[in-house]
């Protein structure tokens, strides 16, 4: 079946007039800033669409909460609609589990360039131009899948349909995760199976693209095709990190996608760990910090970024940071090393952990020195080597290559605690 390269932008949990928690005392600016930043990152995906000439946008989820009934997020929404309309853009949305499907029909008005997808079982949509079909959308698994619920003919993903490129939803919500590349059941009591199924088949159907919506960055590569979340569009909390927006997906004449993120939100949450010795003072720490801080890009829809550092270590210096006009003596100094860096505003705050000497323990048998100077070392500094060896990974020739993005993604998705645990058995077996 012959293909038509086109491109389309993924969004997902918008999450309108939800409000930001965790920023900590904000000044007037900022604070208006904030109120209304869910709604800039909105207007940022609009322009986007609008700017790149996208065929269609696919929202997945989560695009308000329906128990706070906000008129300003319904008003937006439909603004942004029909903005899109003009551009003879169409909409494709999943709800989620903040903005069910009984929400959207009673509070939104669905302009025709809207189509709002329901369930697992619902028939594939057709994409068309010029009378000829270039996609099909189908939702893959929702919050509510469940396999006691499902027709004789099945849910969408189990069933085969021609068509020259597959696009599956899978709503925010979804009682799912991901373990090596396959699709897992998520670990909670009365959790169903259905969702990791759906996506299964899904995956072993040759869809194309898995729209994701929990928004979580993630993008996990089978034989085929691509599933993919694009984070959220506005961080709610510090739970999310870095540059926020949404990703428009190319797909050429050939089938084969890539991924260009985006970045649209105004208000971006960061955390940094640093780490200082007894011996170090104001001006080392500083200079490190600064250095940490020079690493990070401002996007340029980003207005406001809120730093939170991650201090560890002992001695003078550590201890007198404890008190907050200290703290505020250090951001001073901080901000004038980055003079000529500073593009936004930036906001910091400091948790500090105590380096607590590792417990002398008696050797084990089998187990050399070198072993234990190892663990001595990863106790200390574990974090710091951490990030330094990240920071090294992301500053080599090589990530100018195609598969840069891939890995980008799977550097920040790395789990600390599991990174040091297989360290750990690493050590053990070629150091004993």
């Amino acid at each position: 079946m012959s293909r038509q390269g086109f491109r389309f932008v993924h969004a997902t949990c918008l999450c309108l007039d939800e409000h930001l928690t965790g920023t900590g005392a904000l000044s007037a600016e900022d604070r208006q800033l904030a109120e209304d930043a869910t709604f800039r990152a909105w207007d940022g995906i609009v322009e986007t669409c609008i700017g790149a000439q996208v065929e269609f946008l696919l929202l997945t989820g989560n695009s308000f909460n329906t128990k706070t009934n906000s008129l300003r997020a319904r008003v937006a929404l439909e603004k942004g609609f029909e903005k899109l309309a003009a551009q003879h853009i169409s909409v494709f949305v999943v709800p989620g589990t903040l903005d069910p499907a009984t929400g959207w029909k009673k509070n939104v008005h669905l302009p025709p360039n809207v189509t709002l997808l329901g369930e697992d079982d619902q028939e594939p949509v057709a994409v068309m131009r010029d009378q000829r079909v270039m996609a099909s959308i189908f939702v893959v698994a929702t919050p509510n899948s469940d396999e006691t619920r499902w027709s004789d003919a099945g849910p969408a993903a189990l069933s085969r349909h021609q068509t020259p490129f597959r696009i599956g939803l899978v709503a925010a919500g979804t009682p799912l995760h991901w373990s090596n590349g396959q699709p897992l059941p998520a670990a909670a009591p009365g959790n169903s199976s259905a969702a990791a199924t759906l996506v299964q088949a899904a995956i072993d159907h040759h869809t194309n693209y898995i729209a994701l919506g929990d928004g979580l960055p993630r993008t996990e590569y089978f034989k085929g095709g691509i599933a993919h979340d694009p984070g959220c569009a506005q961080a709610l909390s510090r739970q999310v990190t870095g540059s926020r927006g949404c990703t428009v997906i190319n797909v050429d004449s050939d089938g084969d996608v890539t991924l260009d993120s985006v970045a649209v939100a105004p208000i971006r949450w960061e955390e940094i760990p640093v780490s200082i010795e007894s011996h170090n003072n104001q001006n080392d720490l500083t200079e490190r910090m600064a250095l940490a801080m020079m690493e990070l890009t401002p996007d340029n829809d980003e207005r406001l970024w809120i730093v939170t550092w991650r201090l560890s270590g002992s001695g003078p210096l550590f201890d007198s940071l404890s008190a907050g006009p200290a703290q505020q003596e250090l951001w001073k100094k901080l901000e004038s090393e980055l003079t000529g860096e500073k593009q936004v505003r930036r906001l910091h705050r400091l948790e500090r952990s105590v380096d607590r000497p590792m417990p002398a323990t008696p050797q084990k048998v089998g187990e050399t020195r070198l072993l234990q100077d190892f663990q001595a070392i990863l106790h200390e500094s574990g974090d710091a080597l951490l990030d330094q060896v990240r920071r090294e990974l992301l500053e080599l020739d090589w990530m100018k290559h195609h598969d840069a993005r891939a890995i980008r993604e799977v550097l920040n998705q790395l789990s600390r605690p599991g990174v040091f645990r297989r360290t750990q058995a690493v050590a053990a077996h070629w150091l004993e």
